[in-house]
């Protein structure tokens, strides 16, 4: 039955049936072999695949990132950014970059956050004369690098899916983060003082302070949602809860950009954008039933245990798996069927499921700005109408260097577990 399914699912994906599609068909196919009351047990796999609190913080944290970006939260974290780095070689360059570790504390969905930075950011390059395949490229890599910061929303799949701890997910993502987003501010500064590229705008001392002042409601809206995470006062869920309705007051009260007849669009972009998540969550539960019926992870398991008996060979075939499948498709199946099979194989070798974890979600922002189907390079050609081939030559200097941190996280798991062991998650 197992390669059945395995060959219905492959000539899906490869005939361009959507994700969620693929495997609900694939299922289909095996549970028919599996029993008789296929459309009675394939709903209830369906529905349980959702049934998850956790998994509710998902369309809450993708709509507060459409109240950021429409509501202008989005536009005043840039120009609060350009006050520190605006003045250098590449500042803008790096503002981008920085902006996109701070949304990414707000909204968790790298493409709406590659989306909100990239309607901004663009333009101001643009006019600065950035060439703009390299401003593509920066903005793309930018957006790689936000599966590691809380909330992400890979970083909730992987928690639920996996049994792992959300919140020492969050905390292990953090260092990182900064880590991955230093690396590649260094090739934005570098490559910009290498084209000799000018400065950003020189603003007055009265600008910066009202910059500032404009700026801090959307810095307190990431110290109220990190830090009631780790404070223990709220869950991730109720974090997202938070961030949604902390973002429409900001919004729709104070600076008032978010208007009446926004709110349609802010709804069906949620919904849109979770829509899709969820469904492939729901169709790869009934998928996972299925492998799980035929005894194929434990048969994986098993041929990893034999192959790799060390959690640096492990580890290296963790590497090589996603790295490839990012290539050609969307992580979220492989994250869905493949954590379930690692996590114990990475235990019984000593290794920390939550360094695991973060791992697979570095794996995943390399997956999301490679070619052919990284989402966050779609976006990001598609704002600045730049073609795709014309963006991969100034992008991999960026994805080397991601590469090269993720060896340096590998090797040194301090720099994961260092923060979720000093908050008590391990």
């Amino acid at each position: 039955m197992g390669w059945i399914v395995a060959f219905t699912l492959i000539f899906s994906m490869v005939i361009s049936v959507p994700v969620g599609m693929s495997l609900g068909i694939a299922t289909f196919i095996g549970m028919l072999y599996v029993s008789p009351d296929v459309l009675i047990m394939m709903p209830q796999k369906f529905l349980y695949g959702l049934d998850s609190f956790p998994l509710l913080a998902i369309p809450l944290f993708v709509m507060a990132g459409q109240l950021m970006s429409s509501g202008g939260i989005a536009k005043r974290i840039i120009s609060m950014a350009l006050i520190f780095v605006g003045r250098i070689y590449g500042g803008l360059a790096i503002v981008v970059i920085f902006s996109a570790l701070l949304i990414s504390g707000i909204s968790g969905s790298p493409s709406a956050n590659t989306a909100a930075i990239g309607s901004v950011a663009i333009p101001a390059m643009k006019r600065l004369k950035y060439p703009p395949e390299f401003a593509t490229a920066v903005l793309a890599a930018a957006g790689g690098v936000s599966t590691l910061v809380p909330p992400a929303i890979d970083l909730i799949i992987i928690g639920v899916i996996a049994n792992i701890s959300i919140g020492g997910l969050f905390a292990a993502g953090i260092f990182p983060a900064i880590v991955n987003g230093v690396a590649i501010m260094i090739m934005a500064y570098y490559f910009s003082r290498k084209m000799n590229l000018p400065l950003a705008e020189k603003r007055s001392l009265l600008d910066n302070i009202r910059v500032l002042k404009d700026g801090i409601l959307p810095i307190l809206m990431i110290i109220i949602i990190l830090g009631g995470i780790y404070g223990g006062i709220f869950t991730p869920t109720e974090a997202a809860s938070v961030a949604v309705v902390y973002g429409f007051i900001v919004s729709f009260f104070i600076y008032k950009e978010l208007k009446m007849e926004d709110l349609p669009t802010v709804l069906l972009n949620t919904a849109a954008l979770s829509g899709v998540v969820l469904l492939v969550l729901a169709t790869a539960s009934m998928f996972s039933f299925i492998l799980t019926f035929d005894r194929i992870p434990h048969a994986i398991a098993q041929f990893i245990v034999t192959y790799a008996d060390n959690w640096i060979l492990f580890i290296i075939l963790v590497h090589i798996v996603f790295l490839m499948l990012g290539m050609i498709m969307d992580a979220l199946p492989a994250i869905i069927v493949l954590m379930p099979i690692f996590v114990p194989v990475a235990v019984s070798l000593g290794m920390e499921p939550i360094h695991l974890g973060i791992l697979v979600a570095a794996n995943v922002g390399i997956g999301m700005i490679t070619p052919p189907v990284g989402i966050c390079l779609f976006v990001a050609c598609g704002i600045s109408k730049i073609p795709i081939g014309s963006v991969v030559k100034p992008l991999l200097p960026f994805l080397v260097f991601l590469v090269l941190t993720l060896v340096i996280i590998t090797m040194f798991p301090q720099i994961t577990l260092f923060l979720p062991r000093l908050l008590g998650f391990i």
